[in-house]
């Protein structure tokens, strides 16, 4: 079989230029649009990439925002919640202090109305002993009697000291007379017995006036300008009185004061 190279070399031309045609109108468009959508879909990949790096960056950006929110949540919370115990300890602790303070006012009122009942009880009793001795002296007063209180005030008169007896000498040397006054009526020889016991004192003739004073008793006084000279069983019944509600009313703050220890000392023990 015979080879027409003439036509080998045709076709052989014609296939390059085929070749040629398909690489220059067809092959380069497809391998463009290749490489075109290789790259779209490179572009799409790394967007894709990016919107997922953003969206991870977003989520641990979240994450971080709500641990700081639960973080300053749980400050906030614990904040409060000191703050609230803190009020409540300072309520209860003023709560305590007002009842505590109304307590020792209350028992405060209560120890003075107690105090002052004793001392009104005490007041009683001492003015009704003194009452009841005043009564007794006053139905066994008679001039014997009389005499021994004249007899009782001329010896303290006696005894006066130094300022007493300067003032009393002073008061008699004066132009006026000095009053004397007596729980009884003096007759006129223990007025010139008391004249003479004054005037030995004074030095000189005694100016005196004497007045009738039932209340004193049973005894006698001499009022001087800032002085009293004066013994009478009014006053010793006075003294009396008022020694004896001393010596009572010391007694009840004694007995109050056992008495408020007891409770204390029943806590103490108690606490121990």
């Amino acid at each position: 079989m015979l080879i027409d190279w003439f036509t080998v070399a045709a076709q052989v031309v014609n296939f390059l230029i085929l070749i040629w045609l398909l690489k220059r109108f067809l092959y380069d468009r497809i391998i463009k649009a290749i490489d075109e959508r290789e790259a779209s879909i490179a572009g799409r990949f790394e967007e894709a990439e990016a919107r997922e790096e953003k969206a991870r960056q977003s989520v641990l950006e979240l994450a971080a925002k709500k641990e700081d929110l639960e973080a300053e949540s749980l400050k906030i919370l614990e904040q409060v919640k000191q703050e609230a115990d803190q009020r409540r300890e300072e309520l209860v602790a003023r709560a305590k202090e007002d009842v505590e303070g109304r307590r020792s006012a209350w028992q405060e009122s209560l120890e003075r109305d107690r105090q002052a009942l004793a001392g009104d009880l005490a007041r009683l009793a001492a003015q009704g002993a003194a009452g009841m001795a005043r009564q007794a002296l006053e139905e066994l007063a008679d001039a014997n009697l009389d005499q021994r209180a004249l007899e009782v005030f001329l010896g303290k008169l006696k005894d006066l000291d130094d300022s007493a007896r300067e003032e009393l000498q002073a008061a008699l040397s004066e132009t006026t007379a000095l009053v004397v006054r007596s729980a009884f009526e003096l007759d006129q020889a223990q007025r010139d017995q008391l004249r003479q016991a004054l005037a030995g004192l004074a030095g000189g003739a005694a100016n005196l006036e004497f007045e009738h004073a039932p209340e004193l008793l049973l005894g006698l006084e001499i009022r001087l300008p800032g002085r009293k000279l004066a013994w009478s069983l009014e006053e010793y019944l006075r003294e009396m009185g008022q020694q004896v509600e001393q010596r009572l009313e010391r007694s009840l703050r004694s007995i109050a004061g056992e008495a408020r220890e007891a409770p204390q000392e029943q806590a103490e023990e108690s606490r121990v």
